[in-house]
């Protein structure tokens, strides 16, 4: 019953019915053409150009115009050339469907409708006026199809224009928001100027701009923001007044929550020779050109960046083991960690921003890139970084065709287990192979972990046509993987076999700018030759 009376609601609530199609003509110049009818016309211009006159108002009346008008309309048509000037004119009926009280939920209002494709709507009027004499109430139904083809498109036109209308009536709110971001401004306000409910706003708001009404808002007095911290010399306070906030310590706050800093840190990152203590994220930082003063070990050790490293100080062993005195004892302007790693004992030594290491890598990279102003250098590298990606993609599909399965691993959990990559973004993204699919089968579930320990009797379903192994350089993790590879089960493997096993150092589990080019020009030697 429920879907009854949906259905039911969805019903035509009228329908317009054809009952008769003329032509009419000027034919020379300032010649006159008055139309008198007791029904609905729809005029449509075949040819030449003219004047339409309509109950006061003038239209341009050429090739490409059509009109409505209601019944008992005055309508004169005018020729202004030298040559005939041809119209069609349909008359309809409106039959409504539903209560008289109820007005039609589809109708035509007086006026001039751009209807495409125009030549469309001139042959479905055209067949109308050469079918005008019927013989059969068959051909009369034949001519009611044409009519509601036609009169569909005029419908569509309408709609057309209304959403046009609409989406110019939002962009005005936008522009609104863009010259007068200071001022008061609601969300309720901005509806109200566009016509709109406040539902209908949101959703357009959203689908042209990709942010709610007042997110949007924040984010151009944010943008103002930044740009007059570091052009305008004005105190904190007069900043946020003339970007709408009365209240200096709320910018503050608005502003450190979208751009997890705040505007006197913003300022101070953007500074000359800035003193940048790095315990993450040290690859991205040198790719923009900012070399930090300090920087844990298991970041300087990286292979792909060695000539670019010298005078920056050891002040960690690893990215989580803090040398808590070396760094207080270099006095930085500010320390970069990720995932909050001790944040409160850093904050205590200067300025300390955090990145959560679980967001994609090039949104990591612009992120840090924004803190220090080194945006557009982020865009270049990344830009060239997807273009090179492109090229390598093509040629490695050329020299390898199609079908093949690449699979990534650490040689870490010998003799009992590997740990098996799901997510590698140079692998699976950007050069775009195809995972064994025991691994798609992982990588198709929401929230899947980026790697695993796989027991050895089942790690065969996880090798691919190509294996990439990395082995740490330390003797004993040698030593495993070297009687790995004399076991009977790994020599069996059809990649073994094919000598399509490749191993790789430490510098292919790193993902910045740096190490992931390396690993694309790795991969391009190891399988385009």
């Amino acid at each position: 019953m429920a879907n009854d009376s949906k259905d039911a609601a969805l019903r035509l609530s009228c329908m317009y019915v054809w009952a008769d199609t003329t032509r009419i003509s000027c034919e020379s110049l300032a010649e006159k053409v008055k139309i008198k009818t007791k029904r609905h016309v729809l005029i449509v211009s075949a040819e030449g150009t003219g004047i339409l006159h309509a109950d006061g108002k003038e239209y341009l009346l050429e090739f490409g115009k059509c009109f409505v008008f209601q019944p008992n309309a005055t309508i004169e048509l005018f020729n202004q050339s030298e040559f005939q000037l041809f119209a069609f004119v349909a008359e309809f009926d409106l039959l409504r469907l539903r209560k008289r009280s109820a007005p039609p939920a589809v109708g035509l209002g007086d006026g001039e409708y751009h209807v495409q494709p125009f030549t469309q709507l001139l042959e479905l009027v055209q067949r109308l006026y050469k079918k005008r004499v019927l013989s059969s109430e068959v051909e009369e139904y034949r001519n009611h199809l044409l009519f509601q083809e036609a009169i569909y498109m005029v419908l569509k036109a309408e709609q057309k224009e209304y959403e046009d209308e609409t989406l110019r009536a939002v962009e005005r709110t936008i522009e609104y928001i863009q010259a007068s971001y200071s001022l008061d401004i609601t969300h309720a306000k901005l509806a109200e100027m566009a016509g709109l409910s406040l539902r209908h706003y949101s959703r357009l708001f959203q689908k042209m701009t990709g942010k709610s009404p007042i997110d949007y808002l924040i984010q151009f007095r944010m943008d103002r923001a930044k740009h007059l911290l570091l052009t305008s010399g004005e105190p904190i306070n007069e900043i946020a007044s003339r970007i709408g906030f009365r209240d200096p310590f709320h910018f503050s706050r608005s502003f450190k929550q979208h751009t997890n800093v705040s505007p006197r840190l913003y300022v101070h990152l953007r500074k000359q020779n800035i003193r940048i203590a790095s315990l993450q994220f040290l690859g991205e930082l040198l790719t923009v050109g900012v070399k930090p003063v300090g920087a844990p070990a298991q970041l300087l050790e990286g292979g792909y960046f060695q000539d670019r490293i010298g005078g920056i100080e050891e002040i960690g062993q690893t990215v989580v083991t803090p040398y808590m005195d070396k760094l207080a004892a270099l006095k930085p302007d500010a320390i970069i960690t990720f995932d909050g790693h001790h944040y409160s004992s850093y904050a205590k030594i200067a300025p300390t921003l955090t990145i959560s290491w679980s967001l994609p890598m090039f949104e990591r990279f612009r992120q840090l890139a924004e803190w220090v102003g080194k945006q557009k250098e982020a865009e270049d590298w990344i830009h060239s970084y997807l273009e090179k990606a492109e090229a390598s993609k093509c040629m490695l599909s050329k020299s390898l065709g199609q079908g093949h399965t690449v699979s990534f691993l650490w040689a870490r959990g010998l003799p009992h287990s590997l740990q098996v990559y799901y997510d590698m973004k140079v692998f699976y993204q950007d050069l775009g192979f195809t995972a064994p699919e025991a691994v798609r089968e992982v990588q198709q579930q929401a929230g899947h972990p980026f790697k695993a320990d796989i027991p050895i009797e089942q790690l065969s379903s996880y090798i691919g046509d190509y294996v990439f192994v990395v082995v740490t350089k330390d003797w004993d993790s040698q030593q495993q993987y070297e009687r790995l590879e004399q076991s009977e089960w790994w020599r069996e493997l059809r990649a073994v076999k094919l000598g399509q096993v490749f191993k790789v150092s430490e510098d292919w589990l790193r993902e910045d700018p740096f190490s992931m080019l390396g690993q694309m020009s790795g991969v391009v030697k190891r399988l385009g030759e």
